[in-house]
C-alpha cells in the first residue's frame, strides 16, 4: 500500500438546520488539503469561499450564516431535505510537498447524514470515498447531506481525510 502520511485527523463540519436555503452548489472548488510527510506540516492554501475555509489549520465546511464567507443566501439547511454540494473542497497531490508521484486519499465520515462523492454528482455517494492522485493532480470532493429525521438546530459533525503514498486498493 505504501507509506502512510498524515493529513488532518479531524475536520469540523458545522451544519445549521433552518428553513430556507438557496445556492446549493458552490461556484468554485476550494483548494484546502495537501498530504505531507510524517511529522510534516499540513498545508491549506488559499481556500475559496463560500462553504469551506481554514480555521487554525483545520478545514471547516460551514453551511450557515455564521460562516465568515456567508454569501447572504438562506439561513442554513432545511429539515427533511437532501442537499448536494459539488466540489465542496478540492484535494491535490502537490508532489513538492508530499514527495510522492502518486497518493491515495480517503475521505470518510461515521455520520449517516453525510456522504461524499468525487467529481460531478451522478446520484451515487458513500460514507467513504478513495481516489488515487498522480503528481500535481487534483479532484473535487462533493458532499451529500440528508437532514431527514433531524430536528431544527445546530449540528457539528466530523469527517476524516487520510492520505498515503501509492495507489488506492
Amino acid at each position: 500500500m505504501g507509506t502512510k502520511t498524515k493529513i488532518i485527523v479531524g475536520i469540523g463540519i458545522l451544519i445549521i438546520l433552518l428553513i430556507g436555503v438557496r445556492g446549493l452548489y458552490p461556484s468554485d472548488p476550494i483548494t484546502v488539503v495537501y498530504a505531507t510527510p510524517e511529522e510534516g506540516n499540513v498545508s491549506i492554501e488559499s481556500p475559496i469561499p463560500p462553504y469551506a475555509y481554514s480555521e487554525d489549520g483545520v478545514l471547516v465546511v460551514d453551511i450557515s450564516p455564521n460562516n465568515p464567507f456567508y454569501p447572504g443566501e438562506g439561513d442554513g439547511l432545511s429539515v427533511e431535505s437532501v442537499y448536494v454540494f459539488e466540489n465542496a473542497f478540492l484535494i491535490e497531490n502537490n508532489q513538492s510537498e508530499t514527495g510522492y508521484k502518486e497518493i491515495c486519499v480517503r475521505v470518510s465520515s461515521e455520520t449517516p447524514m453525510m456522504g461524499f462523492f468525487i467529481g460531478d454528482f451522478d446520484g451515487s455517494w458513500s460514507d467513504v470515498v478513495e481516489i488515487t492522485l498522480h503528481a500535481n493532480d487534483s479532484a473535487g470532493v462533493g458532499m451529500r447531506i440528508d437532514t431527514h429525521g433531524l430536528a431544527v438546530g445546530d449540528y457539528t459533525e466530523m469527517m476524516l481525510i487520510e492520505a498515503w503514498g501509492g495507489s488506492c486498493g
